[in-house]
């Protein structure tokens, strides 16, 4: 899938939309859907070239035109889209036996069931997943930082607040719901290495295992919070979505700025993930103010985290605006956040 690889910390069938038809900014299930189907086109189309290919070179399992049908049926896991990526170093490494096991590993990939499903990272020494996960949400070589597998009190917490969360969404936001479950197929549960030379994380998503999301079991304390992370993610991961034909920016890569959500300078790129999922936690936390689903004890918790949302995006909108180089898209997207946030800050 040729498209930018990276991590971000802190339509019809056949084609993607045209930039700007389902780059609106309100929470949308049908866009969603769209998205999903055009990621997914891309991994097959990636994975019939490489077939074509390599034809006589490699042995191809049976069962991959089965597979090639479920993933025009429906979503795949996250690690089907990592499993390609590694497929495709294995053959630029002329590592023939690896990339035979990994087409077999993909040509088994079931289908998806609505969820998302909430896992917990194991020990990568001996899970291959798990080993996946930790590998490839770690791309950001200016901040390089590894996920380990979190103590057991931590997961059952994280699993607990997660649930109270979505019952809020479904409650005062059902949109953003239906979006995020069709976007999101699986929450990993991990933490930090601990230590003050590591760095810490709250919640990642990478363009190489799309529709994966890492939260910090031990970073989350209320359901607020946690809306927010669930917006927060799956925001970057429609973002990756929409932009996986063509950049939201041209910016040179070594630009770095200032980030409304990261201490550190961050490429143009990490910032207008950063502003757009900025804006996107705001309306997630207004929505569920203004429906009234919110018990006396969140609503002082969801007005702070309005008002230092509005705050962030304020900052991070003039960044751009004073340094962006933003494509047709970009601009389509962005604008539509400054359209909603218009009312707050």
């Amino acid at each position: 899938m040729a498209s930018p690889a990276g991590a971000a910390i802190d339509g019809s069938a056949g084609s993607i939309p045209a930039p700007g038809a389902h780059a609106g900014f309100d929470p949308s299930r049908a866009r969603a859907l769209a998205v999903s189907r055009r990621m997914r086109e891309r991994l097959g189309d990636s994975l019939r070239y490489i077939v074509d290919s390599a034809a006589g070179q490699l042995r191809l399992p049976p069962g991959l035109p089965s597979f090639f049908g479920r993933l025009a049926d429906g979503p795949v896991p996250p690690l089907v889209f990592g499993a390609y990526c590694d497929l495709v170093l294995a053959l630029q490494g002329d590592a023939l036996d690896e990339a035979e096991s990994l087409l077999e590993e993909i040509a088994r990939a079931p289908n998806t069931v609505p969820g998302p499903a909430i896992r917990c990272l194991l020990d990568p020494r001996s899970d291959p997943a798990s080993a996946r996960y930790q590998r490839l949400v770690d791309t950001d070589p200016m901040t390089p930082f590894t996920i380990v597998p979190p103590p057991a009190d931590a997961v059952a917490r994280m699993q607990a607040l997660i649930v109270r969360a979505f019952a809020l969404i479904d409650a005062g936001n059902p949109e953003l719901a239906a979006e995020i479950r069709t976007i999101v197929q699986e929450i990993v549960l991990a933490t930090g290495p601990g230590g003050t030379e590591a760095v810490q994380f709250d919640g990642v998503s990478a363009f190489l295992l799309w529709g994966g999301v890492v939260l910090n079991a031990a970073s989350y304390a209320t359901p607020i919070e946690t809306v927010q992370a669930l917006a927060h993610e799956s925001g970057h991961n429609l973002l990756f979505g929409l932009c996986a034909d063509g950049p939201l920016q041209n910016n040179d890569d070594d630009e770095r700025y200032a980030s409304p959500l990261r201490v550190d300078p961050r490429p143009m790129d990490g910032i207008v993930h950063a502003v757009y999922v900025t804006a996107r936690m705001h309306q997630a936390v207004q929505r569920l103010l203004d429906a009234g689903v919110l018990d006396p004890s969140d609503v002082t918790e969801a007005e702070t985290a309005a008002r230092r949302n509005a705050e962030q995006f304020a900052s991070g909108i003039t960044t751009i605006d004073r340094h962006a180089q933003l494509t047709p898209l970009g601009k389509t997207v962005m604008e539509g956040a400054r359209r909603y946030m218009a009312a707050y800050c």
